[in-house]
């Protein structure tokens, strides 16, 4: 592939994570940003517990990572983390490739074009825990790729590893553990005797990786200021841990046809390797050429990784499985915001936003496979060429073809562009700004409420309002924390739920007596809210 990857030889994994990070850097979310972002900076400020299941682990390293980081803006700190942590987590991906193969420079492209899908280049550049999960199950791979391989003279320090590293992925995201599949392929050929002995020195390391969750019962006795949940008694943490604040569908029925949730994955894959050339949903000519493309590189590069090396091959194409069909499967997930239009009734229920951050994992294998393909390619071409000149112009095609991804999601996926890069904080700041004095904002859904999280937990913006959450209204611990932090709930009757219209009356009723101004955010100024949030005896006023 010429000079340009010639110095990737010796150290593709590195390597790959150097020019990786340099890219996330370049295009990093300067402060915080829509979605969970706000609610996890200010977790991790205040060693708080974000939404079930909580991310103990997550938490609990970002909060460290910032303090190591200082003197950075400090949603900056915490973005960084996810630039490292994906750029660390390909580079694994990356040296393993090149370990199984013993071909460098293929598996440096590889890494390249990996890192450089859209969707998990997102990942990289704000604040979300699915970073830190790749990192999980990178690791995962990698210790049962080392138990697995023929130089391991004795796999059970590696098994032991693994098990404790899948125990950590636990308390981290369950994302990570879509590897554990792939990671039992690759420790199979080191064919482990199991005998009473190791099952239980195996299910001890488990137990202390997944130990980390305790950090939510013992946190959650100090009522930090993000406490969702509250897991401070056993039956608290449990629900937290099994998400029943939500309800999760199961595999059956299906919330859409499984044929149109498959679909959904398809349209996510279309965004992923050119998505600056046509940034909105819909297929355009010159974007979904582009995947066409990649699409055959992946196919020839998973046929060239196979000949090469099978046991890695086998363990990747069911990382591909298992992260895409598994996930679609598991998830259950309604259709997209943009999906389906004229097959989807208009009525039809959606996913809040877009889920491809869900599937990175596979659109990075798909990444791996496709940058190997190029370099495998041109390898095969350029033995046919007599002229150097001509193997030269290949080779130069196919540094082009690698760094293509780079170059057309860029401007898609930069966070630094001038009109987004501090929206929700600016938002935040001036919905906070415009309330009166020791004023109650009622908020609705996680891009009202998340971002105001984070002014007023990191930045010190206007604590004086308190910040009402519609939807949380449903959950006891929440009417408990509204009555035992601000007294616009009755604590004895708390426990019990009256239906979000009493309890709103509730909440704005107490409001008034106390001689606070209630204010509505736009999105839950769009609710039909109760008399005593409208009176006018309480100087309610509405944010447009």
């Amino acid at each position: 592939m010429g000079s340009v990857l010639t110095a990737q030889r010796s150290s593709p994994g590195w390597s790959a994570f150097a020019v990786l990070l340099a890219l996330y850097s370049a295009t990093l979310a300067p402060s915080v940003t829509w979605w969970d972002s706000g609610e996890l900076i200010a977790a991790v400020h205040s060693l708080g517990i974000p939404h079930p299941p909580g991310t103990a682990l997550y938490v609990i390293v970002a909060n460290v990572w910032a303090m190591l980081t200082w003197p950075l803006d400090y949603a900056m700190r915490v973005n960084l983390l996810s630039a490292v942590g994906t750029a660390a987590a390909v580079g694994i991906l990356g040296s393993m490739l090149a370990r199984w193969t013993r071909d460098n420079v293929a598996a440096f492209a590889a890494a390249i074009c990996a890192g450089a899908a859209s969707s998990v280049w997102r990942n990289a550049t704000e604040a979300e825990v699915y970073a830190l999960a790749l990192v999980g199950a990178a690791l995962i791979l990698w210790t049962a790729d080392r138990a697995g391989s023929s130089d391991a003279r004795s796999p059970w320090p590696w098994i032991l590893l693994c098990g404790y590293v899948v125990g950590l992925s636990y308390s981290l995201h369950l994302a990570a553990l879509v590897a554990v599949p792939a990671a039992l392929v690759l420790i199979a050929p080191a064919r482990p005797r199991l005998s009473g002995a190791r099952i239980a020195q195996l299910a001890l390391v488990g137990a202390l990786g997944v130990s980390a969750v305790l950090y939510l019962l013992v946190r959650a006795q100090h009522d930090p200021s993000v406490n969702q949940g509250n897991p401070a008694t056993w039956a608290a943490f449990v629900d937290v841990l099994s998400r029943e604040q939500y309800s999760d569908p199961g595999f059956w029925p299906r919330q859409a046809p499984l044929y149109l949730q498959i679909g959904n994955w398809f349209e996510y894959a279309d965004w992923q390797f050119a998505l600056g050339l046509h940034p909105e949903p819909p297929p355009s000519l010159a974007r979904t050429s582009v995947t066409a493309l990649f699409v055959a590189l992946g196919l020839y590069g998973s046929r060239a990784h196979r000949n090469l090396d099978q046991r890695g091959w086998r363990a990747l194409l069911l990382l591909f499985a298992t992260a895409s069909l598994g996930v679609i499967l598991y998830l259950n997930l309604k259709a997209g915001p943009s999906f389906g239009e004229g097959l989807i009734p208009d009525a039809a229920p959606r996913e809040a936003r877009e889920r491809d951050y869900f599937f990175a994992t596979s659109f990075l294998v798909w990444g791996l496979w496709a940058g190997f393909g190029v370099v495998r390619a041109v390898r095969v071409l350029g033995a046919r060429l007599a002229s150097p000149s001509a193997r030269t112009i290949l080779r130069l095609a196919g540094i082009a073809v690698v760094a293509s991804p780079v170059a057309l999601n860029w401007k898609a996926v930069d966070r630094r562009a001038a009109a987004q890069a501090t929206a929700a904080r600016d938002t935040a700041r001036e919905l906070l700004g415009r309330v009166p004095p020791s004023g109650v904002l009622l908020a609705a859904g996680d891009n009202d409420t998340y971002p105001l999280w984070y002014a007023q937990q990191v930045e010190k913006v206007r604590r004086d309002v308190t910040v009402v959450t519609v939807p949380l209204l449903g959950t006891a611990w929440y009417r408990h924390e509204l009555a035992r932090r601000h007294s616009l709930v009755d604590s004895a009757d708390a426990g019990t739920w009256r239906g979000l219209s009493a309890t709103l009356a509730e909440v704005c009723s107490a409001a008034h007596e106390r001689g606070r101004p209630i204010m509505v955010a736009p999105g839950a100024a769009a609710r039909t809210l109760p008399a005593s949030c409208l009176t006018s005896s309480s100087p309610r006023a509405e944010i447009n």
